[in-house]
């Protein structure tokens, strides 16, 4: 009998990149409760679902959310400057900003998330000068 062996493939980590806010970050896959995403502590990294949908999926909406910090060293502090027409890459599709707007922290993910309509990115940090609130920024896939 021959033995055999298990070769685990090690794929590359999925990635949001956006040049304009210079971000070019791992995405790591965490645990949504309550309505809340349970991300980590890490300023360099950003989070999305563990049950997502892949972010190239041809329908529905996903969640990608980052750290902010009044020091200036958190992922998300640049969000903000995003205007609709800009573009990033997450996940290998490319998404094209349509709009961002601040909104309370005290909203839930849950009625983002959807596995139907257009395919897009939301794009979730607390406010930079004010965690209390959220920026949000909306992006809809235009291609790999």
């Amino acid at each position: 009998m021959v033995g055999l062996t298990t070769v685990q493939a090690t794929a590359a980590p999925e990635r949001l990149i956006i040049p304009k806010v210079g971000v070019n970050a791992p995405i790591v896959r965490v645990p949504v409760v309550g309505g809340k995403l349970m991300i980590g502590n890490s300023v360099d990294a950003v989070y999305r679902p563990r049950r997502d949908d892949p972010l190239c999926d041809p329908l529905g909406t996903s969640i990608i959310a980052g750290h902010t910090y009044r020091s200036g060293d958190g992922v998300a502090d640049n969000w903000r400057n995003l205007r609709a027409g800009d573009t990033f890459r997450a996940g290998g599709c490319r998404f094209k900003v349509q709009y961002t707007v601040v909104r309370s922290g005290k909203f839930r993910i849950g009625h983002l998330m959807r596995a139907d309509g257009p395919p897009r990115v939301v794009l979730i940090g607390c406010k930079p000068d004010d965690y209390s609130r959220r920026i949000m920024v909306f992006a809809r896939k235009v291609g790999r």
